[in-house]
């Protein structure tokens, strides 16, 4: 069963498992929040992918994580998680609002915003997901949406 670990604050948290779960056919219980407190606890488990929307201080150990991860999507317009990204042998998709992210918007509207995927993605069933634009619903915010992209990309959801 694959397991994804979602780092970011509670609301977000929220928004991204319950898409995840209402777009795939994972269980409720594959889908984890990795907390600062908790990381001890987890810190063995094989993830398939690790959602990161917020700084982490314990990074030593969610860098082992990330390392054993096939996927990691992370929020690159925060500085601090890009010391994250330093000799990581994972695929890497990440999302933000800045030019060289993976994925970025293109617009964003009232409900609607069009997400930029700038370069190919290799999905879980070794699907390759194109440079191109897609329009989707706005969960939560902006950058919820984008990692829900990311991660809906290489599930093949989107």
């Amino acid at each position: 069963m694959p397991f994804i670990g979602i780092i970011s604050n509670e609301d977000t948290e929220n928004c991204i498992r319950d898409c995840i779960l209402d777009r795939t056919k994972l269980r409720e219980s594959s889908v984890l929040f990795i907390k600062e407190k908790s990381i001890e606890n987890i810190k063995n488990i094989k993830f398939e992918t690790i959602i990161v929307d917020r700084s982490f201080k314990k990074s030593e150990i969610l860098k082992k994580m990330i390392d054993s991860a096939n996927y990691l999507i992370i929020n690159s317009d925060i500085e601090s998680n890009l010391d994250l990204l330093n000799n990581v042998n994972t695929t890497v998709i990440s999302y933000g609002f800045n030019s060289k992210a993976t994925i970025t918007a293109s617009s964003v509207g009232e409900n609607e915003m069009l997400i930029c995927v700038q370069r190919a993605i290799e999905g879980k069933n070794n699907n390759v997901i194109e440079p191109e634009e897609i329009n989707m619903e706005i969960y939560k915010n902006a950058n919820c949406t984008m990692a829900l992209a990311g991660a809906l990309l290489i599930y093949d959801k989107i």
